[in-house]
C-alpha cells in the first residue's frame, strides 16, 4: 500500500480558511466519488470536522490537498502553506494519533472516534475506501476507543459540548435557570443540549422537521421550529448554534431585529452558523475562540500514544500477511479406511486426540510410543520408541511426538514406501493434511486451513458441526 495524506487543522489554519474546504456529509461522498476516478488513486477517505480537513489516498498520485483543492475550486496558492502532508507510516501514525485524541483542541476529545468511524462508512458509501484504507481505518478507530475507555483524562470526559457548557457558566455563572435555545439537533446539538440542561438550564432545541420514532429529542428539552428561531432569541440568555447548514442560522440583519437578545452566543459549526457581524451585539465563540484545554498530563499522552503505536503495529502485520505470498488450496479427499492399518507415532495430547478421531472410521489402529496418555482398548499399542521399519503395510501413517528429529524420520520413511503421511509439527513434510472433522448423520466434512490460522479452523469447524446437528 502506498498512502499519502494531506491536511489542515485547527492548529495551522484559521476558521475562515477551514470552512472553505468544509464538507457536509453530502459534500463528502460527492467530492470522494471524485477523488477516486482520478490518476494514480486507488481508495481515498476525506476526514472533515469543525477542527481539521485530512485526505488519505493509497495509490501513486500528486500530493492529496491539490486533488482537494481542484476538486472544489479553491485556490491551491492561497491554501499551500496550511496543508501539511504525510507518506507511509508517518500518514497511518498521524490517524491514529487523530483518533486518539492527540491532535485535538482538547486532548482525549471523544467526538472525533465516531467522526473517524463517519469517514470511513462515507467513503464505503460513496465506493472510494480499498481494503488498505478500510483496515487501516477501522483499527483507527479501535485505538480511539481504547484511548477513549483506557486513559484516565483527569479533567473528565472532554468533548466540544463540555467547552461550549463550561464556557457558558464562565459568561453567565450558574445556569440553573438560564433559558438557552440550541439550534440544531444533530449529534453535537444534542450533546451541548444534554449537557446545559443537565447543568440547570431551560433548554429548546430547533427542530426542522419531526418524525415520529425517528427524531431524537434531547432528555428534558422543549423544542421550536426551526424557522421560529429568530423570535425565541428575544430575553433568553444565551445561544448555541451547531448545524450543518451551508448558510448562517443567525445574521447580524437577523439579530437586529431581537430588541432583548441574549448576552452570548456559542458557534460550534464550520462553516460558521453565526454571521460574525453579530459579534458587534453579543459576545461570541468560535471554534477557535473557545480555546484551547491544554496538553494534557504526560502520563495522559503517553499512555494514548502508546495504544496508537500498538494499533498502528495490527495494521503493519495485516500489511504482511496481504503481501505473503499465497499458498494452493488443499485438495479435500475422502477415503475408506474400513479395516486399513494406520501406523500412529506418538501417545501425548496430539497424539490422543487423533486416536480419537481414527476410531470413527473403522480403521486398525497401531500406536507405537514409550507413554500412551489415553488408552483404548480397540487399538494396538507397541510400548517403545519408534523404530525404521515400523510403518511397513501401513495405509497411512501419522507422526506426533514432541521429538523434531522423530517427526522427520516417520516422515521420511512414509515417503519412501509411498504411504501418504501426516507430520504434526511440520507440514511441510505433509503428503495429506489432518483435517478438523464434522459428523452428522451419514455425512462426514473435513475442514483445514494453509496452516497459518488454526483458531479459524477450528471456528469454522465447529460451526459446519452446529449446522450438521440441525440437519438430523
Amino acid at each position: 500500500m502506498s498512502l499519502i495524506m494531506s491536511g489542515l487543522d485547527c492548529h495551522r489554519a484559521s476558521l475562515d480558511l477551514r470552512q472553505q474546504l468544509a464538507f457536509s456529509r453530502e459534500g463528502v461522498e460527492e467530492i470522494s466519488r471524485w477523488l477516486v476516478r482520478q490518476p494514480g488513486v486507488e481508495g481515498c477517505v476525506l476526514l472533515s470536522t469543525c477542527n481539521r480537513t485530512e485526505l488519505y489516498i493509497s495509490g501513486e498520485t500528486e500530493e492529496p490537498w491539490r486533488l482537494l483543492c481542484r476538486g472544489t475550486q479553491v485556490s491551491e496558492e492561497i491554501m499551500e502553506p496550511y496543508f501539511e502532508t504525510r507518506t507511509g507510516e508517518a500518514a497511518a501514525r498521524h490517524l491514529m494519533e487523530v483518533a486518539c485524541g492527540l491532535h485535538s483542541q482538547i486532548l482525549g476529545e471523544d467526538q472525533i472516534i465516531t467522526q473517524v468511524r463517519t469517514a470511513m462508512e462515507l467513503a464505503q458509501k460513496a465506493g472510494s475506501a480499498d481494503p488498505a484504507l478500510s483496515a487501516l481505518f477501522r483499527l483507527t478507530v479501535t485505538a480511539g476507543k481504547r484511548a477513549r475507555t483506557q486513559v484516565r483524562i483527569t479533567r473528565g470526559i472532554p468533548s466540544m459540548g463540555t467547552r461550549c457548557r463550561d464556557i457558558l457558566i464562565r459568561e453567565l455563572g450558574s445556569l440553573e435557570g438560564k433559558k438557552i435555545l440550541v439550534i440544531g439537533n444533530g449529534q453535537m446539538g444534542r450533546l451541548a443540549a444534554e449537557l446545559l440542561q443537565r447543568a440547570g438550564a431551560e433548554v429548546k432545541v430547533t427542530l426542522r422537521t419531526y418524525r415520529h420514532g425517528e427524531t431524537v429529542i434531547p432528555t428534558g428539552c422543549g423544542t421550536i421550529p426551526y424557522e421560529d428561531r429568530i423570535a425565541a432569541l428575544e430575553g433568553i440568555d444565551a445561544l448555541v448554534s451547531a448545524t450543518a447548514s451551508p448558510n448562517y442560522t443567525l445574521t447580524a440583519q437577523q439579530l437586529a431585529s431581537v430588541s432583548n437578545p441574549p448576552a452570548v452566543a456559542v458557534d460550534l459549526a464550520v462553516p460558521r452558523d453565526i454571521d460574525p457581524e453579530c459579534a458587534r451585539r453579543i459576545r461570541c465563540f468560535d471554534t477557535d475562540s473557545m480555546g484551547e484545554e491544554g496538553p494534557g498530563s504526560p502520563e495522559e499522552v503517553a499512555a494514548m500514544q502508546a495504544i496508537a503505536d500498538e494499533e498502528l503495529e495490527k495494521f503493519f502485520r495485516w500489511q504482511d500477511r496481504q503481501t505473503m505470498p499465497s499458498q494452493p488450496l488443499r485438495f479435500p479427499l475422502f477415503l475408506d479406511l474400513t479395516g486399513k492399518k494406520v501406523v500412529l507415532v506418538g501417545g501425548g495430547t496430539i497424539a490422543s486426540r487423533r486416536i480419537g478421531t481414527l476410531r470413527l472410521f473403522g480403521c486398525q489402529i497401531v500406536v507405537i510410543a514409550p507413554e500412551l496418555k489415553s488408552r483404548e482398548e480397540d487399538i494396538t499399542w507397541i510400548r517403545r520408541p519408534y523404530e525404521m521399519g515400523d510403518l511397513e503395510g501401513a495405509y497411512l501413517a501419522i507422526a506426533a511426538t514432541s521429538d523434531r528429529q522423530v517427526n522427520h524420520q516417520v516422515g521420511e520413511e512414509a515417503h519412501r514406501l509411498g504411504i501418504p503421511v501426516s507430520v504434526a509439527d511440520c507440514e511441510a513434510e505433509c503428503s495429506f493434511y489432518f483435517p478438523a472433522i464434522c459428523l452428522g448423520e451419514e455425512l462426514v466434512a473435513g475442514v483445514v486451513s494453509s496452516g497459518r490460522d488454526h483458531n479459524r479452523t477450528a471456528r469454522t469447524a465447529r460451526e459446519i458441526r452446529k449446522l450438521l446437528e440441525e440437519m438430523k
